[in-house]
């Protein structure tokens, strides 16, 4: 056994037993993993709120390999991302990153990159003031990238990084996305938050770039099945 000091990503948490938790998340050493954070649903305990989904924390855990759901001894919020949660659209696109990142990922397969990606697009998207669906877009293109899955990569430019399609070459490799979605794509491709956020999305269809993204991903990690993140945050606009 040995004990870890690490930044992480909550990812997810439920309750256990009557005042326990267990969450996962997604670390910056040792790539995602569970644990139980024992009595973080007693009303006086000092930790219970720094395991909320989508925070930033600073965790020491007791690594043991033969153990499925990890000790963590200490643990501070780093931040709780207000802006985030409190606005639906924001929080929207946040879940879909957190479950993404998740379903695409295996537990204790270190990855300081994807890491880095997860907490630079919240911190991202705490910040953008709008166009967060695009925001979203980005994530999934840029994850794509890091897990060897870019549906582009055959179709970069060597001299620039930019992919171009042809119609027949768009149908065939990633769904049916139109010239203007494909053209759309290549514009954000290397913008950062401020410039997304200035952009001009009205004409723009970018939940079905999205879905097309969400098939492609599932189709190559080898986990099939809707993501429940943007089914339940579709039924809450709706109900408002």
């Amino acid at each position: 056994m040995s004990n870890i000091k690490t930044d992480a990503i909550v990812l997810s948490g439920f309750k256990y037993g009557d005042t326990s938790k267990i969450v996962s998340v997604m670390s910056e050493t040792s790539g995602k993993f569970s644990a139980i954070i024992k009595g973080a649903r007693n009303s006086k305990s000092k930790i219970g709120g720094v395991f909320e989904n989508i925070n930033h924390i600073s965790v020491i855990f007791t690594k043991k390999e033969s153990r499925d759901l990890q000790l963590i001894s200490k643990a501070e919020c780093v931040s709780s991302f207000g802006r985030i949660k409190s606005d639906l659209d924001r929080l929207s696109a946040a879940y879909r990153m957190l479950e993404l990142t998740s379903r695409s990922t295996y537990d204790y397969h270190a990855s300081p990159e994807i890491y880095s990606l997860l907490k630079e697009f919240l911190y991202g998207l705490e910040n953008s003031e709008r166009n967060y669906e695009a925001v979203f877009l980005r994530y999934q293109m840029k994850l794509s990238v890091l897990l060897g899955i870019d549906p582009f990569d055959g179709f970069r430019n060597s001299k620039d990084g930019n992919f171009v399609l042809n119609d027949r070459e768009r149908n065939l490799h990633f769904g049916r996305l139109t010239a203007e979605q494909s053209g759309f794509l290549q514009s954000i491709a290397d913008m950062d938050f401020k410039q997304i956020g200035s952009l001009d999305c009205q004409n723009i269809d970018i939940r079905a770039i999205q879905n097309s993204y969400e098939i492609h991903f599932l189709q190559h990690t080898g986990k099939y099945g809707v993501l429940r993140s943007n089914q339940i945050f579709e039924e809450l606009k709706k109900a408002n």
